[in-house]
C-alpha cells in the first residue's frame, strides 16, 4: 500500500490487488493503479498539466492534496509546459450544497492564513470568506 500525506494527514492511499500489471507502465519507475481511495474528508484539486513542442501537444491530469502543492507546480509553468485547468474537488462541507463537486477555478487567494477559491462561475469558497480582501496566489488569467 502507497500512502500520500498532507499536513500530516493521508489523503489518498492505494491498495496492493489495485496495482495495475507492468505492461501498463510507461516511465521507468512508475506503478499505475486501477483505483485510489481518498481517507480525508478534504479539498483536493484535478490539475490539467498542458505540454507541447512545434509538433505535438500532451495534456496530462494529475489529483493534487494541497493548495501550496498546485500552487509550486504552478510556478514552473514555462510556455511550453504550463497548467491548463484547475478544478476544485469540493466536499459538502465546503461547497455547502450537499455532496462533492468538481467545479473549475479561476483562482486561489488567500484571506489571512486561510485559502479561498473563486470558481469560473463566480462562486467563493469557502462562503464566509467571499467579500473580504484577499491576496491572489494564482489565476487562470494569469
Amino acid at each position: 500500500m502507497v500512502v500520500l500525506f498532507a499536513e500530516n494527514r493521508a489523503m489518498f492511499e492505494t491498495h496492493d490487488q489495485a496495482e495495475l500489471p507492468s505492461f501498463f507502465q510507461l516511465d521507468e519507475g512508475a506503478r499505475s493503479w486501477g483505483y485510489i481511495a481518498q481517507t480525508s474528508n478534504q479539498e483536493w484539486f484535478y490539475v490539467t498539466h498542458e505540454t507541447s513542442d512545434t509538433e505535438t501537444r500532451w495534456l496530462q491530469q494529475f489529483m493534487i492534496p494541497l493548495p501550496q502543492f498546485v500552487l509550486e507546480f504552478a510556478s514552473r509553468d514555462a510556455p511550453e509546459a504550463f497548467i491548463r485547468e484547475i478544478q476544485l474537488v469540493s466536499p459538502p462541507w465546503l461547497n455547502e450544497r450537499g455532496s462533492w463537486l468538481m467545479e473549475p477555478i479561476r483562482a486561489i487567494h488567500k484571506v489571512g492564513e486561510r485559502f479561498c477559491y473563486e470558481l469560473a462561475d463566480g462562486h467563493i469558497y469557502p462562503v464566509e470568506l467571499a467579500g473580504l480582501a484577499r491576496q491572489t496566489l494564482w489565476s487562470k488569467d494569469g
